[in-house]
């Protein structure tokens, strides 16, 4: 992959914008072949910022241009060189992703050979440059423009349940990218999506084994003064539409800990999971995105509690709580269990504690909690 110095023009300005004085200024035997800039006047000489940053000549004749070139010690900085044709100054970013030399050409008419330059001070390449400097309408990069960039965006529509998977695919439109080709593959075989489809957002529904694969290639974005001109790329993304939605898992928690009023359960052990339950480990909630009744049973283990009220723990759907239950005796499990109807928005799903103090769970039983969901009649959408 080809890595190196991307440089950008930002636009041309008049002397009295660069944020420089005039002591700084390259010109003259300062812009002879070879020149090391932390060699030479004001704030480069000595200076450890500007190490590595050298001035070469390419070409010669009337056709000579100069080159600024970056060593090891600017890798992954980014500088701004405000330079000078005849009487109009330009304003580059200039950034330096691996060693390399970016020759100066003049984005307008006139001579070739720039007059004078002035940098700024290296920084790196992903923050804002210094007071002064920087400008909202010209933010850090996000990315090295050496490689190419493209999103694929895989959406579940979740706006309501679903009877089936369904997942739509949309590809962003970046002008800064050429696509060569986009194909959709299903269970290995290629299917008759075009890119504008693509683009558009397309929605699949068949059950089985999906990729996206695209082709293409960054180009840049009209302002490179140097455009990288990577090779071409191939990006893939895989997902899949249920084959049985008939939504069921069980999952259990083996890690001791303490529970407080108002905290999750957390069930960090998959014992029966058929995809079409969603999980999130770091907040214990589950999600049911299909149309179905559904039987929710669940277990706690307690060791003892501070609470004056026994061992309670509720199912927190969409934030409200469902059924309580409870237990007095502290070496005994507290067993619970629900049906919840889905038929809109997709709700989401907690086991919380509802003791008036903190619950200690087990420390002998290896199995500290447990739950199980599963379907157990049909639904549709409440607004078909």
């Amino acid at each position: 992959m080809p890595e190196g110095v991307y440089t950008k023009l930002w636009r041309s300005i008049t002397a009295s914008q660069i944020p420089f004085p005039t002591s700084d200024n390259l010109t003259g035997t300062n812009l002879a072949n070879g020149t090391v800039v932390s060699q030479t006047v004001g704030r480069y000489l000595n200076n450890p910022l500007f190490a590595g940053i050298t001035i070469m000549t390419s070409g010669s004749g009337g056709n000579a241009r100069l080159q600024l070139c970056f060593g090891p010690e600017q890798v992954g900085k980014k500088v701004k060189a405000y330079i000078t044709f005849s009487n109009i100054t330009y304003e580059f970013e200039v950034q330096v992703w691996a060693p390399g030399c970016w020759t100066i050409r003049n984005p307008g008419s006139g001579p070739a050979t720039p007059g004078s330059i002035y940098l700024g001070n290296p920084v790196p390449i992903f923050e804002d440059f210094n007071p002064g400097e920087s400008d909202p309408n010209f933010p850090p990069p996000t990315h090295n423009p050496f490689i190419p960039w493209l999103l694929i965006n895989i959406e579940q529509d979740t706006y309501a349940c679903v009877i089936a998977d369904e997942i739509r695919v949309r590809i962003n439109v970046i002008p800064t990218v050429a696509i060569a080709s986009a194909i959709v593959y299903k269970d290995g075989l290629p299917l008759s999506v075009t890119l504008p489809q693509l683009q558009a957002g397309v929605l699949f529904t068949v059950p089985g084994d999906y990729e996206v694969r695209i082709t293409y290639q960054y180009l840049g974005d009209g302002t490179d003064q140097n455009p990288p001109g990577p090779p071409g790329e191939v990006l893939s993304r895989h997902f899949t539409i249920s084959k049985t939605p008939y939504p069921h898992m069980q999952r259990e928690s083996h890690v001791y800990g303490y529970v407080v009023p108002g905290e999750p359960m957390l069930f960090d052990t998959a014992l029966v999971d058929d995809g079409t339950v969603e999980y999130n480990e770091m907040t214990g909630a589950f999600t049911l995105r299909f149309c179905a009744d559904y039987f929710i049973k669940w277990f706690v283990v307690p060791e003892m509690g501070l609470s004056t009220d026994g061992v309670n723990f509720a199912l927190l759907i969409n934030g409200a709580h469902d059924f309580t239950d409870s237990v007095h005796v502290k070496v005994s499990a507290t067993v619970g269990f629900s049906a919840i109807k889905v038929n809109g928005s997709p709700p989401s799903v907690q086991l919380v504690c509802v003791s008036d103090d903190l619950i200690e769970l087990s420390k002998v039983t290896q199995v500290k909690a447990g739950i199980v969901i599963f379907k157990i009649g049909e639904e549709v959408p409440g607004s078909v």
